[in-house]
Parts: C-alpha cells; structure tokens; sequence
C-alpha cells in the first residue's frame, strides 16, 4: 500500500513540474485556455494528477480557475508587469542582505557551483548556454538564499514572485523584444555572492533590479496595442 502512494505522490509531484515548467518558460502562454481533456491529450496523463497539479498552481497564481469553463494561464498585463518589479525592487534586495548574512558556508558554495556547472556547459557547447537555462540558475541562487534566511513567509513570497518574474523574462526572450532586459544575469548574481559587505551587495541588487524593470517596461508598452490588453506571444510551432 505504501508503494502505491509513494508512487502517486511521485506521479503528481511529476505532472506538477512539467506543467509549471511550461508555463514558466511561457510554452503555455500567458492567457492560455487550457481544459483538462486538452492538457490530459498533449502530455499523456491522466486527469487525477494533472488536476491535483492544477490547484497547486492556482494556489501560486500560475493558474486561474473557470467556473464550468476550465482554466487559463494566468495572464500578464503592462500594470502587473510593473507592480511585480515595484515589489521585486523592495524584496529582492533585502532578501539578498539577509540570505548572505545568514547562509553557510556551504549555501553559498551550492550556489556558486551552479554557475560553475554553466561555465562547463558553455565550454562543452564553444556557446553561451541557454537564457531559460540562465534564469534557471539565477532562481536557484535565490531560492538558496531565501531558504537561508530561515524565514517562511519571506521564502513563501519569493516562491510566488519568481513564478512570474520567470514568465515576464521568458517571454521577453520568446518574443525577442529587448536584449538589455533578457541577457544573461549571472554576471551579477554570481558577482553578489563574492561581495563580502552584504549592504553594497543590497544596493548593488537594488540597482540592476531597477536597470531591468526600466527596460521591460520599454520593452513592453512597444508591443502593439498591449497597453490595454494582456502580453502575450503565439507559441512557436
């Protein structure tokens, strides 16, 4: 009996993955109708897991819930867009003054070694890895250092910003709409993690923070008509 539980509690945590892995690289498009039936056909699951992966991300505001209509991916717009980088612009820098304060040693080794694996992958391919492969990386750095923190409610509010700060810049990537705003951050990720003052490292977040959120948002207010409606890019075929 054991077994079988296990082995659902894994099929769920798979499902789960998969689907806000989809939706955080903007493959489920902000926006996006989705049904059970639909999702259920294209990735070749059944309905109980994928539905349990559903109320999760509704629950982290990946996904919306429709009465009697299924759901939607949740969308983004020119004003959420700048709320999120308005919070992200207050929390980002004190979760990094607080997570190097309190990290161990061997945190922040964990953290580096990513970028590490990066470098080697980058040498192995003779190119830069991947952008989404990039925010990869940057978002492990900060989930390492929020859990450092120790606070729950501070690692709970990162998780739920990095879902959409991930969207934001996926699709960026997806559309090709900016370069400033989509290229690589580990020059400065990685740069923080050697800055023995955690103040300058603070501020030195709070400035690039700052640096992106100016040119997502020229980046956006260009998309044709979008002031007033939701982004969004067509999936690549």
């Amino acid at each position: 009996m054991a077994d079988v539980s296990d082995s659902r509690v894994s099929l769920n945590e798979t499902v789960y993955r998969r689907l806000r892995g989809d939706i955080i690289a903007c493959r489920l498009v902000p926006g996006q109708r989705l049904t059970e039936k639909q999702l259920a056909a294209d990735m070749g699951f059944s309905t109980a897991p994928l539905r349990d992966a559903l109320t999760r991300l509704d629950h982290e505001g990946l996904i919306r819930t429709l009465p009697r209509k299924g759901y939607q991916v949740a969308p983004l717009t020119p004003k959420s867009i700048d709320d999120l980088f308005v919070v992200w612009g207050i929390v980002g820098p004190e979760l990094i003054r607080l997570g190097l304060r309190q990290a161990s040693e061997a945190q922040v080794d964990a953290a580096r070694e990513a970028f590490d694996e990066l470098d080697v992958l980058a040498q192995e391919q003779g190119e830069p890895p991947s952008a989404l492969l990039d925010i990869d990386v940057v978002n492990r750095t900060f989930a390492i250092l929020a859990e450092a923190t120790g606070n729950t409610y501070l690692i709970n509010f990162f998780q739920r910003l990095m879902g959409d700060m991930s969207r934001i810049r996926a699709l960026l990537l997806t559309s090709g709409r900016t370069s400033a705003a989509t290229r690589p951050a580990g020059h400065w990720v990685r740069g923080i993690l050697d800055e023995p003052d955690v103040d300058k490292a603070a501020e030195h977040a709070r400035r690039y923070i700052e640096d992106v959120h100016q040119h997502v948002l020229q980046a956006v207010i260009r998309w044709p008509s979008v002031m007033s409606s939701e982004v969004s890019v067509l999936p690549q075929r």
